[in-house]
């Protein structure tokens, strides 16, 4: 049951029709997929069927029901990321800024929150080629699944870090664009996760609402000035929203952006609040709850040489990925790694090729031995599933031997 001190929350707010967004929250939740650009832009290759595209989002898609995303062998493949729509937003946001922050070289991004990678990859979509994408979580076991996630992802210029913000505030002014998607109560996830009601508390909101201010004030640190700040989260209240869009541009003298969407998109505004923030509620948009605000620190953006900031956030930074790997040593012998077949930049025409069928591809997923034609090459092969690569085999005539990453293997088919 949903805690009624939050309901009498939603009723206070300005601008905010209550009963409306209540009715809402009895609705089912929306399901969505991004595209991954660099990889496919037709959803039909994804299997699908006709699906509707969201409107501020031009890589989003609706699907008509659920299906069991794990049995797609092209989610493994990196061509698309399950994702509520709202969410989606970032890729529109950062699409308008990322030629604006500096025309003369690509931007360097830090993703101060970023596990599980929707939000990261959602601004890779939109980056110019070059830019480099810090992306980090400083709970391990949340890194360990952003890490697999970007890396079938596939951009090349990637870090996976797992760090405190004060580790990046430490470094000094040198992103051109920092994210933050702060860790928040979680009003927004309501509709689809029972445990985002059953904590919900007013203390829990002041908790977050003060965790998010430091994290906010690492951010700070760590941006150029003239660089771009996106603040965001997945909840309603004003205390961890407006509130704290407030005490950026008043405390922290960061300077409120206007992102001028169309109306018909149906995108709320800040509630009481003369800054301006993006707000998605169910009763408005198609998907769960969103907050953003973009922000910009005031001073001249100045270029700087990434080959000479990069080693030093390798020195500062806890790095779980530095870029795409593309071998394993296992003794004096180079094997190529799986996640190297999933980059965008890999060099296809290096290696033999075999096109697997739904069963083989999900066989190859649960990191078992496939046994392939007998034309098929000795050595090292890619294994792919229509047209895109999966990863790696050592084909050594009866059977293959499968090098996909043990730690990614699908279970519970």
């Amino acid at each position: 049951m949903i805690h009624p001190d939050f309901l009498n929350m939603i009723a206070a707010m300005p601008g905010v029709d209550a009963e409306a967004f209540e009715a809402s929250m009895h609705e089912a939740p929306a399901v969505s997929i991004k595209l991954n650009r660099r990889k496919c832009t037709d959803p039909d290759m994804i299997g699908y069927g006709a699906l509707e595209s969201v409107r501020w989002c031009r890589s989003g898609y609706y699907l008509s029901e659920r299906p069991k995303f794990t049995l797609n062998p092209l989610l493994h493949a990196g061509l698309f990321y399950v994702q509520d729509a709202s969410s989606m937003i970032y890729e529109t946001i950062v699409a308008g800024i990322a030629g604006k922050i500096s025309p003369r070289h690509a931007p360097l991004v830090l993703d101060m929150c970023a596990a599980p990678g929707g939000k990261t990859t959602s601004m890779i979509n939109a980056l110019p080629d070059g830019s480099t994408v810090i992306a980090n979580e400083v709970m391990p076991q949340r890194a360990r699944i952003l890490k697999e996630n970007l890396l079938k992802w596939g951009y090349p210029d990637i870090m996976v870090t797992n760090s405190r913000s004060s580790a990046f505030a430490a470094m000094g002014e040198i992103f051109d664009i920092v994210a933050v998607d702060a860790p928040c109560s979680g009003e927004g996830m309501m509709r689809k996760d029972e445990d985002a009601v059953n904590q919900w508390s007013p203390r829990l909101v002041e908790q977050c609402a003060g965790l998010q201010r430091e994290i906010l004030a690492d951010a700070v640190e760590a941006l150029k000035p003239g660089g771009i700040l996106i603040y965001s989260t997945c909840t309603f209240n004003r205390h961890e929203d407006e509130e704290n869009v407030a005490w950026l541009v008043e405390d922290k003298d960061l300077e409120p952006i206007e992102t001028d969407f169309p109306e018909e998109w149906g995108i709320g505004r800040a509630s009481g609040s003369p800054y301006p923030a993006l707000r998605f509620m169910p009763h408005l948009t198609r998907g769960e709850g969103l907050f953003a605000a973009v922000l910009r620190k005031p001073g001249e953006l100045r270029d700087m040489d990434h080959g000479k900031i990069l080693p030093a956030i390798r020195r500062k930074a806890k790095l779980l990925a530095d870029g795409i790997p593309t071998v394993n040593i296992k003794g004096k012998i180079e094997i190529p790694a799986s996640e190297w077949a999933l980059s965008t930049s890999f060099p296809a025409e290096r290696y033999p090729s075999v096109e697997l069928d739904t069963e083989s591809a999900l066989r190859y997923l649960r990191h078992e031995s496939l046994i392939l034609d007998n034309n098929t090459p000795k050595g090292f092969v890619v294994v792919k599933y229509k047209g895109y690569p999966l990863g790696f085999v050592k084909n050594i005539g009866n059977r293959a031997n499968n090098l996909y990453p043990a730690e990614w293997r699908i279970r519970n088919l």
